[in-house]
Order: structure tokens, then sequence, then C-alpha cells
């Protein structure tokens, strides 16, 4: 049965990469009061500012009936060629926003570098049922380097962007996605102000938690850090 769209919700996933992204979207869409897609924008970056700017306005307006509830879709802000626009479009919309992030930088460093390995052996930046796992791997300390600083940076970046939006905002972060999907679930539910129903995600987690079981030269690295912050991510449960 179509529902008029007067409370329709409105949200988008922002989020730095290897976070659990398309295991939020995927479990999302699932939901039968839920359409969540995924990374639009990013394909629209080679179209250009309009096209992305066009889209954006148009998916935010929505339908004007529909069966879902909540409409929305996950991007990197790297990947939005007009900010101001952006941001204007999702204040005209009310959308809501939810902030996806991981606490760990480390195994977020490391995350994205066992994506790449997975992009260059299968094609895919995620594993799915099925999928192989990618084994002991030898990390490039200055590679690392690079990695874990770019990753301070989006963060910061998303965290500057959130700030300055007029807008109420959930934050998720990957630990607790993974540690008890459906708590986390059942937050970001009542945030879309959609009822309670089971979902599953369709991506499998790429790097253990235990990062002995991922670095070949873990000790090498780790001791690169001994006396930081990031010298106990490297032995963090989760």
């Amino acid at each position: 049965m179509l529902v008029a769209r007067p409370k329709l919700v409105r949200f988008v996933i922002l989020f730095p990469g290897r976070t659990g992204s398309t295991f939020l979207v995927s479990a999302l869409d699932s939901h039968r009061d839920v359409e969540a897609k995924g990374e639009v924008l990013d394909g629209l970056r080679s179209k250009g500012v309009e096209t992305q700017r066009a889209w954006v306005d148009r998916y935010l307006r929505g339908p004007v009936v529909g069966r879902s509830k909540a409409i929305g879709f996950k991007t990197k802000l790297r990947d939005v060629l007009d900010q101001e626009a952006f941001t204007a479009a999702v204040e005209r919309y009310n959308t809501q926003i939810i902030v996806l992030d991981r606490r760990n930088d480390v195994k977020h460093a490391v995350s994205r570098i066992t994506a790449r390995v997975l992009r260059e052996r299968t094609g895919r930046w995620n594993r799915y049922e099925g999928s192989a796992e990618l084994g002991l791997l030898e990390i490039d300390p200055e590679d690392f380097a690079s990695r874990l600083a770019a990753v301070e940076e989006e963060k910061g970046v998303i965290r500057s962007f959130v700030d300055g939006l007029d807008r109420p905002h959930l934050h998720i972060d990957y630990e607790d996605l993974c540690a008890d999907p459906p708590a986390t679930f059942e937050k970001v539910f009542s945030y879309l102000g959609v009822r309670s129903l089971p979902v599953a995600g369709a991506t499998l987690k790429n790097t253990s938690d235990d990062l002995r079981e991922v670095i070949a030269n873990f000790d090498e690295l780790r001791k690169r850090y001994a006396g930081t912050p990031y010298e106990a991510m490297f032995d963090a449960a989760g």
C-alpha cells in the first residue's frame, strides 16, 4: 500500500572509508520501511557538479507517494563536489545526519590497506559470503603512516562539516556496529522513526580483530609507535 509522504524522513550517512558503511546500508535497505542507497555521488563525480546537485535535490525531495518511511544515501564528504549546495539541500529538506566513524585509528588504517589488497585480488572492496580471508600481509611502514594520517585528516574534515550544519546527527562507531549489530540498528531505527525489525548486512569483516593475524611484521610496526596514543590501539580488542 502506498502512503502519503508529508512525514517522510530523509537521511544522509557521512563516513570515512572502511567504517562498515556497506554493511550498514545493506542492512538498512533490507528494512521494509527504509530505502538506503550507496555511494551514488561517487559515481556522478565524472558527470560534474550540476549532475550531482540535481540528483541530491531530486532524491531528497522524494516522490509524492511511496512505500518507504525513510529514505537516504551514504557518501564520503570528499565525493561531494559542491559542499555548499549539498549543505543547502540537506537543510532545505530537514535531512537527518548519521555519522559513521571508527574509534581505533590503527585498525582503520590497516583496514584501508587490506581493502586495497582485496580489491587487487578479487576486484571488490568488501568481503561477502564465501570469500576467502587474505592471510598475513607484510605492511610497509611508510604506507601505513600515510594511511594513518589520511584517516585522521578525513575524520577531522567530517567532524568540522557536521559541526557546521544546523541539523541533528547520530554518531555510530564501527566497533559498536560489529560488536552488537541489533543494539546499534535499534539506535538507528529510533533516530529515523521507523519500527524495529530484524535486518542483516551483506558484507563480512575483512580484517581480524587481532592484528597479529593480519600483519606479518606486527612487532616492527608496533614498535614505531611506542609511547604514542597509537601503541595501545595495536593490541586493542574489537
